[in-house]
């Protein structure tokens, strides 16, 4: 394996989030990743997250995973990243997304508009007065294209090996393109991971995480239909907007998680996110755990340091 990681689910509380954090940076992992999706609704801000831990890290590399570029002013963004990129010693990376009108209408109540052309103004902006990387969140495949001219890095979340493997393509055609040398691009996936002896209750995790990102966001249906999941993809989509999570979750196939997660013991999980890497010639794997807040309990964390022992 190449480089890996972990990231805690946008419900999970400080403390939490502090615990892992120290996990990984004992075990001297590559990354550390805290998404966001709004403090005020769901999960913490991620860089007042990232500031609380700074004293507690001394190895792994802590970045948002992500932020969106509605949620802030460009400056603001920009004066965050400075201030954590300095105060980590320069061990921060910053990810950058567009998110979803469901969650930039609704939460932020701001219009969704021209979220491509806004990422691109963020980042030139950005990248003139700040010296550390940054990261895109990339889904179809014009945004993986721009990143791939705009940023260090992409961040693929449920995005199926194949799809992966032809945006790395584009990628790598892009850079050539542009002159830039495709070793120092960074191309992460986060991987859902659910460590547990129960299988039934680990392919449930899996399910909720798969329905509550497909249910509300349309943006990762894309890929998922590419690679024939199209029928099961309405049927949640439908369940999840007429119904609630629980109903969308039992139309998530065993072949979707497979095709999307990892599960199992903490050495199955580490055997196959190894595995994992090596198909997809993936640069960093990080294992995303996506969970309820009570999910962030004694069991989970003897679990995670079990798993990342095995890394």
């Amino acid at each position: 394996m190449k480089r890996v990681g972990i990231e805690l689910g946008i419900r999970a509380p400080l403390h939490a989030i502090e615990k892992a954090a120290r996990i990984a940076d004992t075990k001297m992992l590559d990354y550390y990743l805290i998404p966001e999706t709004h403090p005020k609704f769901t999960g913490v801000d991620a860089f007042e997250a990232i500031q609380y831990l700074v004293e507690k890290i001394e190895n792994v590399v802590l970045g948002t995973g992500i932020v969106n570029v509605f949620s802030r002013s460009k400056k603001k963004i920009l004066d965050l990243a400075n201030k954590m990129y300095y105060e980590t010693n320069e061990n921060f990376v910053l990810g950058l997304g567009t998110s979803a009108p469901i969650i930039v209408e609704n939460m932020y109540k701001m219009k969704f508009e021209k979220p491509v052309s806004r990422i691109k103004i963020y980042t030139e902006f950005i990248k003139s007065q700040y010296k550390g990387p940054i990261y895109w969140s990339a889904i179809g495949d014009k945004m993986t294209q721009f990143a791939a001219e705009y940023a260090d890095g992409v961040i693929f979340f449920l995005k199926p090996e194949s799809e992966i493997r032809r945006s790395i393509k584009i990628i790598k055609n892009r850079l050539c393109a542009l002159g830039r040398n495709y070793r120092s691009f960074e191309i992460i996936s986060i991987l859902p991971t659910c460590v547990d002896n129960n299988e039934k209750k680990a392919r449930n995790v899996l399910r909720l995480t798969i329905a509550n990102y497909v249910g509300a966001n349309e943006f990762y249906s894309k890929p998922l239909e590419k690679i024939g999941f199209k029928k099961e993809i309405n049927i949640i989509r439908e369940n999840f907007q007429r119904h609630d999570l629980a109903s969308a979750s039992v139309h998530v196939s065993d072949e979707m998680i497979e095709a999307l997660g990892v599960f199992g013991s903490s050495k199955e999980c580490a055997i196959k996110i190894a595995d994992y890497s090596e198909r997809v010639k993936i640069k960093t794997v990080i294992a995303g755990f996506d969970l309820s807040r009570s999910g962030y309990n004694v069991d989970f964390f003897k679990n995670l340091d079990n798993l990342v022992s095995k890394f």
